[in-house]
């Protein structure tokens, strides 16, 4: 039995790996890998003794990190390891008969200022950088930067709790944010998107179990995107218009932004053509466990007609039930 193929869930509960004396009662372990939000795990555990409904009962906030091992996962003697990261009790609750608990942490830590507070700030002459810098200091979280720098006159935090003003300035740029591992990840979407496939999916292998996809009518393309801004220099009014590279008989986005000049309105032009095509074209699909597929990567579809192509995995949620498996929700690359 030494050489089975296993996914084995490693806990570590405030610094003590609980790992084997949670084995006889874990019935699931779910991490959700998320983009825009917080990455989040859940564990369900039986609980016929009353251990964890009274004195194991996790409590709000205490620090959890998970990852997943395999071994003989992919051939004999071969192991593996997602790193899930580091999470924080969120919501705890009981259910039965037969009685079960469930703990669902998040990977945002629970700091004093509270990571729902909505909050008004203004910063002036700075970086898009040392404005999320601030930010993520003040979730208790470290930044991590991989994109352009740009430089504002001016930014506003109008009632908006952190993490929802980060991801807002990250999106008006283009750019993709997410919690994990104790950090504000912040990175260049359309570079990602351009790096290389860690893999092909090809329909009718052994480790597809499912998928679904979709093109939505409700999401029709745009052609192009009209932004209109006051330029304090001439004192005009004045409309950029972005072309989306091979969109043609789309509608027109019209939009108005505070805009300091022409090179930042091409910037949000473009940045809000991608926000709004991207998920034209998407789809879902259940594998056998895989610790590569992980948000933020790309993967190539192959023998799916029409939805064949190279994707960009949105989100991906790796669950632990006796077996392994891993769903990933993608959609397709875009090239602007």
């Amino acid at each position: 039995m030494t050489n089975t193929r296993r996914a084995i869930a490693n806990i570590t509960y405030m610094g003590v790996n609980i790992t084997q004396d949670i084995a006889p009662y874990l019935k699931s372990f779910k991490f959700n890998d998320n983009e825009g939000e917080s990455d989040d795990i859940q564990i369900d555990l039986e609980d016929r003794n009353r251990k964890w409904q009274g004195p194991w009962l996790p409590k709000k906030g205490d620090k959890i990190n998970a990852s997943i091992e395999l071994r003989n996962w992919y051939k004999e003697g071969a192991t593996a390891k997602l790193n899930c990261g580091t999470f924080f009790v969120d919501d705890v609750s009981f259910k039965g008969p037969p009685d079960s608990i469930s703990i669902k942490a998040l990977s945002v830590p629970f700091t004093k200022g509270g990571k729902d507070t909505k909050k008004t700030k203004a910063w002036e002459n700075t970086t898009l950088q040392n404005i999320l810098t601030d930010i993520a200091k003040e979730a208790g979280l470290k930044l991590v930067y991989d994109a352009p720098t740009f430089l504002y006159d001016r930014v506003e935090q109008d009632k908006k709790t952190p993490l929802a003003f980060a991801k807002s300035l990250a999106k008006r740029e283009g750019l993709a944010t997410k919690v994990t591992k104790e950090q504000l990840v912040v990175y260049d979407e359309l570079k990602y998107e351009k790096k290389a496939e860690v893999r092909t999916i090809t329909r009718g292998e052994d480790d597809v179990k499912s998928y679904d996809f979709k093109v939505s009518a409700a999401e029709e393309q745009y052609s192009k995107v009209e932004l209109s801004y006051f330029d304090s220099k001439t004192k005009k009014n004045i409309k950029y218009t972005y072309k989306v590279p091979g969109v043609k008989d789309g509608p027109t986005l019209k939009i108005n932004k505070r805009a300091k000049n022409l090179e930042e309105a091409k910037r949000w032009a473009q940045a809000e053509a991608r926000n709004k095509n991207k998920g034209s074209k998407s789809g879902k699909i259940t594998l056998m466990g895989n610790e590569k597929m992980v948000q933020g990567v790309t993967v190539n579809i192959k023998n799916f007609g029409a939805f064949d192509g190279k994707y960009f995995i949105e989100s991906s949620s790796h669950n632990v039930t006796g077996g392994y498996t891993t769903d990933i929700n993608l959609r397709e690359v875009l090239s602007y």
